[in-house]
């Protein structure tokens, strides 16, 4: 296995460790998570904190996320490709929740400590002033293959494309939330619907339960 390899299974095996049991794993687990031995890590990664900081950067990676959305076929139609455009942001959304979750509180500064100083794992650790500067970049690309795919329909929106993609963002990463305010989670197909056709009573042959009982019939 080459070395790229062998890093991204270690990261890969820190990430699911770190989701189901918080960052109290061990390096050892890890290992046995990986089938490697525990020296192996440390080839790779000089610390732990390392180690999480490199999951941190896997899973807000936008790079397959984007190249997903760029390749669905313009012949589909808009909402077909807003609906799976949702489908592929709240994939990786949920991802990036769960070990954003799962870190918070290592993160954490205890109350009264000088905040000037930053310490731990985190976009911020010594290599950028602003603790956000990776989920910004993450929806800064994100937004751009957005565009790129509004880009063929923009006569087909009531609003500019760039705020099109602002809303399609914001909807998916609220939905993806573990703290909603609502504990039902919308599928992409129901997403699609609300943002494309809004809350407001419609006509019946454009709303999701009449096109689904004309492709369908309801009893």
């Amino acid at each position: 296995m080459s070395a790229q390899k062998r890093s991204l299974s270690i990261v890969e095996a820190a990430r699911r460790l770190l989701v189901s049991t918080g960052v109290a794993f061990t390096t050892r687990e890890v290992a046995r998570a990986a089938g490697i031995a525990e020296g192996t890590i440390f080839r790779h990664f000089a610390t732990k904190d390392d180690l999480l900081q490199a999951v941190i950067d896997d899973v807000l990676d936008p790079t397959d996320l984007c190249a997903g959305i760029d390749a669905l076929p313009e012949n589909l139609g808009l909402r077909p490709r807003i609906e799976a455009a949702l489908e592929l942001m709240a994939s990786q959304l949920g991802t990036i929740t769960a070990v954003m979750t799962a870190l918070h509180p290592h993160r954490m500064r205890p109350p009264g400590e000088d905040r000037t100083r930053t310490h731990g794992p985190g976009p911020h650790n010594g290599r950028d002033d602003d603790p956000h500067a990776g989920i910004r970049a993450w929806y800064s690309a994100v937004t751009s293959s957005l565009g790129r795919l509004m880009a063929p329909y923009t006569d087909q929106l009531r609003v500019p494309a760039d705020q099109a993609c602002a809303v399609l963002l914001s909807a998916v990463t609220i939905n993806a939330r573990p703290i909603a305010i609502s504990p039902h989670r919308f599928s992409a197909a129901e997403l699609a619907d609300i943002l494309l056709n809004g809350i407001a009573d419609a006509d019946p042959t454009t709303t999701l339960e009449s096109r689904t009982c004309q492709e369908s019939p309801c009893s």
